[in-house]
């Protein structure tokens, strides 16, 4: 079913495509630079890894309260990373897809997959947004096209693609909610800037990306899920460097990161690491892509 495309949704579908993610750039080469910190932090931090597979499980409690993985299921991740996901699904499901734009994560993903011993998992690297899902022979190839914490589906052409390769449900997950105590510091204290709640809490992506799928006739059931951190970082350029980005944007120059670089060398502890905490509330979307009316 096609939906008339009112004014409204012009409007939300135009607003869609230019989104900015938040610092959350859909480029290689930035995921390919933080990959070794992420699969670093899973398999040394050990508060960190069983806070991500607290997040997982909860995930997975609620999709099976909607019928998914108590049979045969095939499953895409888009925007896997290093395969945490992948890997639950792969134990409740017949066949499990991910794909992500940084080769350096799925390199640590498919290392990771082969540690756990699944044979049922696929790995692929590419910009989603620009993938044919025709031609590779995914649409409405999974029962299940999930994505998470991640500007892969952003824009018009990420939206259709995960709607496109699902044959049942889709789902996003984003912050709707976040305050981290060190990127307040850096922002006020380095800078004399005022931490911009909307822009880091990446809500604006949860309202718009609902707001698209209702225009376009869809039912989204909405969950959330809280989560308090305690959090460190290393006193090091690259950390610096990612902060810089993610606070101030690509216009982030090398002497601003040699104030950020600084500040955490002032603050760290004899390990060289900065502690401290932040909060987040997680947006869940899940909607099934066959039950959609007219509006």
């Amino acid at each position: 079913m096609e939906n008339k495309k009112t004014p409204e949704l012009i409007n939300i579908e135009q607003e869609w495509d230019a989104v900015d993610e938040g610092r959350r750039t859909n480029r290689k080469d930035c995921w390919d630079r933080q990959a070794p910190g992420w699969e670093e932090g899973l398999r040394s931090d050990e508060i960190r890894r069983r806070r991500y597979n607290d997040r997982i499980s909860a995930t997975m409690d609620w999709l099976k309260s909607f019928g998914l993985f108590l049979g045969d299921c095939d499953v895409a991740d888009i925007g896997c990373g290093p395969g945490r996901f992948v890997a639950e699904f792969a134990e409740k499901s017949r066949y499990v897809l991910g794909v992500d734009i940084s080769p350096r994560m799925i390199e640590y993903g498919n290392e990771y997959l082969k540690q756990r011993g699944f044979h049922n998992t696929e790995l692929y690297t590419g910009d989603f947004t620009s993938l044919d899902i025709k031609a590779l022979g995914w649409e409405k190839r999974f029962d299940l096209a999930f994505s998470s914490i991640t500007p892969a589906i952003k824009g018009k052409s990420g939206v259709d693609n995960l709607i496109g390769i699902s044959r049942a449900w889709c789902y996003n997950s984003c912050f709707v909610y976040f305050s981290n105590e060190l990127h307040d510091k850096i922002l006020t204290e380095l800078f004399q800037m005022k931490p911009n709640r909307e822009k880091t809490s990446h809500s604006y992506w949860f309202k718009q990306l609902f707001d698209l799928l209702w225009l376009r006739g869809y039912h989204p059931h909405v969950n959330y899920y809280k989560d308090h951190r305690d959090e460190s970082v290393l006193a090091e350029w690259n950390s610096a460097e990612d902060l810089a980005r993610y606070l101030l944007g690509e216009e982030a120059v090398d002497k601003k990161i040699s104030i950020i670089l600084r500040y955490l060398e002032r603050n760290a502890d004899q390990d060289g690491r900065v502690f401290f905490t932040s909060s987040c509330w997680f947006g869940w979307l899940l909607w099934n892509v066959n039950d959609r009316i007219a509006r």
